[in-house]
């Protein structure tokens, strides 16, 4: 009997946990979840015979250790910076780890002794990261096997609400981890274009944005996300002139976000003391300098350069933002200050849909024809559980501890799912579930 540990029961575990189960009883597999909440964990594993729930806490060196010791693999749903104490116990008992989370600097230094001790670090395993690079990967490989040079790689994704839920200001609604939303984009980014080198520093980042047509669902604002250029050699295409990936979002969100940045109130590193003393319009008035009796509205738009009726102030005044609503936290960064407002007014409801796009663009020459392969992704929730982000981010990390517990993956170490013993099965049985890309092909 193989033994699961998932770490993480959140709204990200709904459709793994179901992935997990099904082949539970076919492959004999026992599915321990654990959560920092027992009700939530419970919840998760229903009454399901190969599940039990259990009360986790990620930072008790016994239980966790306990846990680890008995596991043959571990799921991580937790944040990137969490994984560390996870890791040294999974070296310790040589027990496999995945997660959906970008390698770090901290993760990279764990590859020799992971591989010294045959072990597997699947990072990178969920929608953007994950499913990106296997799509990548797979229409790279199409243009050599044709003979093709490439010329330009653009990957965009996001998580979005579907039309139907659609019914604030901003188009937007938190379908992911809160913070993520408010810190997205605080590294900066870097890209090719052209065979020069762009970096855009995080106060540009949401106005160095494109606009983006997405077959069957419209256009869409991108901006660019994080460092592009390692993927020049993760991908094993160096001397690729153009390599771009962007985050998107609905137009007119990014101007507005933009605003907010401008502001300061995305930052996390620093605290505003005795903040739960001060209301949101107090709060906005700190990062301004008010003069000759001018309301903090007034101020904001002057600074801001914004007319009063422009969309971007409408959607600041819908955000509550300049309201006499009393700020919870007491000494509260700027970032989770703003996000505890987010939390109330992009709420995602019972009963609303979420959508996820994916899209890959390829250019390429072969036999002196110039080409574009566009692969598109669009999956639509059902609720606010079955979400597609949940879908799309869970079903590849099952996916991926299938392969591993059946010995399919050769690599050792620290991995990502740009090797074919991965990315090939993992693409053939997202199919089974209606993750299947749709795919044309353009003359240029």
């Amino acid at each position: 009997m193989k033994k699961i540990l998932l770490i993480g029961a959140g709204r990200t575990a709904a459709s793994l946990v179901e992935y997990l189960k099904k082949q539970s009883e076919l492959q004999n597999w026992q599915i321990t979840i654990a959560d920092q909440s027992f009700e939530l964990a419970k919840a998760r594993a229903g009454n399901h015979k190969n599940t039990k729930p259990l009360k986790f806490n990620i930072l008790n060196d016994v239980q966790r250790d306990e846990e680890i010791s008995v596991a043959d693999i571990v799921i991580s749903l937790l944040p990137e910076t969490l994984h560390k104490y996870i890791i040294k116990d999974c070296l310790k008992y040589k027990v496999h780890l995945v997660t959906a989370s970008y390698v770090s600097e901290e993760m990279n230094s764990f590859h020799d002794h992971a591989q010294k001790r045959n072990i597997i670090l699947l990072n990178e395993m969920g929608l953007d990261p994950g499913i990106d690079h296997m799509e990548t990967m797979r229409l790279i490989n199409e243009v050599k096997h044709k003979g093709g040079t490439l010329t330009s790689l653009k990957s965009y994704g996001g998580g979005l609400v579907a039309d139907e839920s659609n019914n604030n200001p901003w188009g937007y609604k938190i379908t992911w981890n809160p913070m993520n939303v408010v810190t997205a984009g605080m590294a900066s980014a870097r890209y090719i274009k052209d065979g020069r080198l762009k970096v855009v520093p995080y106060n540009r980042l949401f106005m160095d944005t494109e606009i983006i047509e997405v077959p069957g669902a419209g256009k869409f604002e991108s901006y660019p996300n994080r460092d592009s250029i390692k993927y020049k050699y993760i991908y094993h295409i160096p001397n690729i002139p153009n390599v771009y990936r962007g985050s998107l979002r609905r137009k007119g969100f990014c101007r507005a976000w933009n605003a907010l940045v401008k502001l300061g109130i995305t930052d996390n590193r620093y605290i505003i003391p005795d903040s739960n003393t001060l209301t949101y319009n107090d709060f906005i008035s700190i990062y301004l300098d008010k003069k000759n009796g001018n309301s903090t509205l007034e101020e904001l738009q002057d600074f801001l350069g914004e007319k009063p009726d422009s969309g971007v102030m409408q959607k600041i005044k819908w955000l509550d933002l300049l309201s006499k609503k009393r700020i919870i936290l007491k000494d509260g960064k700027p970032a989770e200050i703003l996000l505890e407002l987010l939390k109330e007014k992009w709420e995602f409801k019972k009963n609303d849909k979420d959508m996820v796009i994916l899209q890959t663009e390829v250019e390429h020459i072969a036999e002196k024809r110039k080409e574009k392969i566009i692969s598109t992704l669009i999956v639509f929730g059902k609720n606010s559980d079955n979400t597609a982000m949940s879908a799309t981010v869970g079903l590849p990390i099952g996916i991926g501890v299938n392969l591993i517990l059946n010995n399919k993956i050769k690599e050792r170490g620290v991995v990502i799912p740009v090797h074919a013993d991965i990315y090939k099965p993992a693409l053939k049985e997202l199919v089974e579930y209606g993750i299947k890309p749709e795919e044309k092909i353009v003359k240029i």
